[in-house]
C-alpha cells in the first residue's frame, strides 16, 4: 500500500503561539503564517499515533441561500473506519505533498481547494471567510488533529463521491436529538460558531 504524507506541526509549536484550544478558539488567520511555516509532511500512520503532531486540517461549512448547512454522513465505504455512520457539517481533509505551494499559506489554500473540489459540485462560490480553530482532546482521533475552519456561501453543494457520503441541506437549529448524537464532535463545535 502506497504510503501516505500528511502535513504536521509540533504540539508544543501550537501550545506556544495560539494557547489552549478548549473546543474553539478565534486567533487570527495571519498570525498562523508562522505555524504553517513551520509544518512538515510526515508519514501519516506515525502521524495517527504521535501527539507530538498536530495535522492540519482546512475545514468548510457549506452555507446556502436558504441559509442552511450542508451535512454529510459518512458511509462504510470511508477509508476512516471510526468515523462510519457520522453526521459532519465540515468538509476536508489532510494537506499532501501534492499541495505544496510556493508559500506555506498557498500549500494551506492549495488543499482546501482541492478537498472541497475533490467532494463536492459547487456552484457559485460566493464567499469564503475564515472562522477560527477547532481542537478537541476527548478522542484519539482529534487529538492528532487541528481543524482551521472557514465557511463557504454558495448558490448549491452537491456530494461527488456518493459512495462515500450522502448529503442533505439542514436547518441546524432544527437537528432531533438523533442527529446531533450521531454528529461528529468537531461538527457539534462548528455549528456554535458557524454563525447563521
Amino acid at each position: 500500500m502506497k504510503k501516505e504524507f500528511v502535513w504536521v506541526v509540533s504540539s508544543e509549536l501550537i501550545e506556544k503561539k495560539i494557547g489552549k484550544i478548549n473546543k474553539f478558539k478565534i486567533f487570527k488567520f495571519n498570525d498562523l503564517t508562522e505555524i504553517f511555516e513551520k509544518a512538515i509532511f510526515i508519514n501519516r500512520e506515525e502521524a495517527e499515533k504521535n501527539e507530538k503532531y498536530k495535522q492540519i486540517i482546512p475545514y468548510t461549512v457549506f452555507i446556502n441561500k436558504e441559509k442552511e448547512v450542508l451535512m454529510v454522513k459518512r458511509t462504510k465505504n470511508q477509508s476512516e473506519k471510526r468515523l462510519h455512520e457520522k453526521l459532519s457539517v465540515g468538509i476536508g481533509g489532510h494537506i499532501n505533498p501534492e499541495d505544496k505551494g510556493p508559500t506555506a499559506e498557498m500549500t494551506f489554500f492549495n488543499a482546501l481547494n482541492r478537498e472541497n473540489n475533490e467532494e463536492l459540485h459547487i456552484e457559485n462560490l460566493n464567499k469564503l471567510e475564515y472562522i477560527g480553530l477547532i481542537y478537541n482532546d476527548s478522542n484519539e482521533v482529534s487529538r492528532v488533529h487541528i481543524g482551521i475552519m472557514f465557511r463557504a456561501f454558495v448558490d448549491n453543494a452537491e456530494i461527488k463521491e456518493k459512495e462515500n457520503f450522502i448529503g442533505s441541506w439542514i436547518n441546524h437549529k432544527n437537528l432531533n436529538e438523533e442527529e446531533k448524537e450521531k454528529m461528529e464532535e468537531w461538527s457539534k463545535i462548528a455549528l456554535k460558531y458557524v454563525g447563521v
